[in-house]
């Protein structure tokens, strides 16, 4: 049986992504920390409103199979409110940027479930006039690769940074906000999902079932790998808050899998893929707090793997360029459009 083809099980999956039903444990925490809950929970609190951390939700792992087309896009867009709000809204926009970049100013990240739909999508928003058409502005430098080939996807890799930094100096700085070592350890905890928790009687009522068809159909949805255990990310995903991000094309020329497993080891780098873009084969997400730390990084790999490393591209993104969108958005607006199929 197709659980994504179940009615219950896809209202069940818009409660686990949404983070709706899903919950810090306060009291268990504290007790954890000897601390008392109202310190815990104001330093919680502190973290969600500083836009440090996102409240801890599902991740909905089964994204990438429905959606195994990855678009980065360069685009000469209006920098208007109504366009910002298409960004915010679109269910197939990832990740937007302001950037300058020759003629373009915006980049995109989109996701679909292949190129017919692709193109479909950029004929309709034509249509419905969310952008301008390409008489106004420069046609759009658009790069296709697959998600079914990303072998790397740790959004919360920088958290072995984080202690670097803090055991080096004994605070942590994210956000304009000073990380003391209580509010440091509440940051380990939610990022590695400790101390997170599902509410199955809010569910069960929510979905009029009982608690234990509640707990086996979300443990079959984690067996099948659609979703992952709950824990807290960063607003912009991949990218933690203050960071700027770089999107690296690389020539790789021989020593694959000793690339893939320094890759696999480097806390600076949140998500890799395999691609075939000219002369590029790796496509490559990492972050980096200053510029300065991004080429040390790039200076390490060519010194750790001379005459290997061939051509490289980079596009820089400045952290006060990102246009913030909810990292669940794309899966919220699948199961959505699931559910209403289904209903049909």
């Amino acid at each position: 049986m197709n659980l994504l083809e179940d009615e219950i099980n896809l209202r069940l999956l818009r409660y686990l992504v949404s983070g709706n039903g899903v919950m810090v444990n306060v009291r268990a925490m504290a007790k954890e920390m000897g601390v008392h809950r109202a310190t815990v929970q104001r330093k919680i609190t502190l973290l969600y409103s500083a836009q440090i951390l996102n409240p801890p939700f599902y991740s909905f792992s089964q994204l990438y199979v429905e959606y195994p087309l990855l678009v980065l896009v360069k685009a000469d867009m209006p920098r208007s409110g109504n366009v910002k709000e298409f960004y915010i809204d679109d269910s197939h926009i990832f990740a937007a940027f302001s950037c300058m970049e020759g003629p373009y100013n915006t980049f995109l990240i989109e996701f679909f479930k292949d190129l017919e739909s692709y193109h479909s999508w950029r004929e309709q928003i034509v249509i419905d006039r969310k952008i301008p058409s390409r008489e106004t502005r420069v046609p759009a430098d658009a790069n296709i690769f697959s998600n079914k080939l990303t072998f790397k996807y740790d959004p919360n890799c920088f958290f072995q940074n984080f202690k670097k930094e803090f055991k080096k100096q004994s605070f942590l700085n994210l956000n304009n906000v000073t990380i003391d070592s209580k509010t440091f350890k509440i940051l380990d905890y939610l990022m590695h999902g400790k101390f997170v928790q599902r509410n199955d009687s809010y569910l069960a009522r929510e979905l009029d079932l009982n608690r234990k068809t509640v707990k086996k159909r979300v443990q079959n949805l984690l067996n099948e790998s659609i979703i992952s255990q709950p824990k807290c990310y960063f607003p912009n995903l991949f990218i933690p808050p203050g960071y700027n991000l770089v999107v690296s094309l690389i020539e790789v020329k021989s020593r694959m899998s000793e690339i893939r497993e320094y890759i696999h080891s480097n806390n600076s780098i949140s998500r890799a893929l395999d691609a075939s873009t000219g002369r590029y084969n790796f496509l490559v997400f990492s972050a980096f707090k200053t510029f300065e730390d991004f080429f040390v990084y790039g200076e390490e790999l060519i010194s750790k793997f001379p005459d290997v490393i061939g051509g490289i591209s980079n596009l820089v993104l400045s952290s006060r360029m990102i246009h913030t969108i909810k990292p669940q958005k794309l899966s919220l607006g699948w199961i959505e459009r699931r559910l209403w199929k289904i209903k049909q």
